[in-house]
């Protein structure tokens, strides 16, 4: 087992790591995007759409930095927010339709099935939005780290409560759990689950 980082820098992010940034929330994708559309086709789509500022906000983001490499991120705020809609990706679609190819019907049925899934944002809770660590250098304390980051600024902008949404099969329930964060709903959608191979999504929540 790897030991824990002592040596943490969370600071807020900036354009210049954007490609740090998609590498880590990309490659490898999440598993029900990559279920759904085969690996090569998810890590491209999520790389257009993050560097495109739809899957994350950088205005809204911190960084966790190991000797001078990113190796997590996380965007939060006082705030949730729904999956992109549709009206925001028709500017994408000239770059988005030649990755996906025959995927599009299959990625837009999942586009469907996953706001069924989603949760509308929860108005009195500072909400992490999203949070990933680079996948060879997990269980080493970034994103406990990262989320003790979020719940300091919560704290420091008078929240009462934080939230998470995230798959009820995400092993990074389990992080968000040892910080006392409950499940407070769950949604599951059958079309969902044919598609991604997960149930469906949960939201969790954290009063400070």
């Amino acid at each position: 087992m790897n030991e824990p980082l002592t040596d943490i820098e969370i600071r807020a992010a900036n354009q210049a790591d954007m490609g740090a940034i998609s590498r880590i929330m990309n490659y490898p994708p999440e598993p029900p995007t990559a279920a759904m559309l085969g690996a090569e086709r998810a890590s491209r789509l999520g790389d257009i759409l993050v560097r495109a500022g739809i899957n994350l906000k950088i205005d809204d983001a911190f960084v966790a930095v190991v000797d001078e490499i990113v190796a997590g991120v996380m965007e939060c705020g006082g705030r949730g927010v729904p999956g992109a809609g549709v009206g925001a990706l028709l500017p994408l679609l000239p770059r988005i339709v030649p990755v996906l190819g025959f995927a599009l019907p299959r990625g837009v049925r999942g586009m469907l099935a996953r706001g069924r899934v989603g949760f509308p944002p929860v108005p009195d809770a500072f909400a992490v939005v999203e949070l990933y660590v680079d996948e060879r250098m997990r269980g080493r304390g970034i994103g406990g780290r990262l989320l003790d980051h979020a719940e300091t600024l919560a704290g420091a902008g008078g929240w009462k409560r934080m939230c998470i949404e995230t798959g009820i099969d995400n092993p990074a329930r389990r992080l968000y759990e040892r910080h006392e964060f409950r499940v407070i709903e769950t949604k599951t959608d059958a079309a969902y689950e044919r598609l991604t191979g997960s149930p469906g999504r949960i939201l969790m929540t954290k009063d400070i």
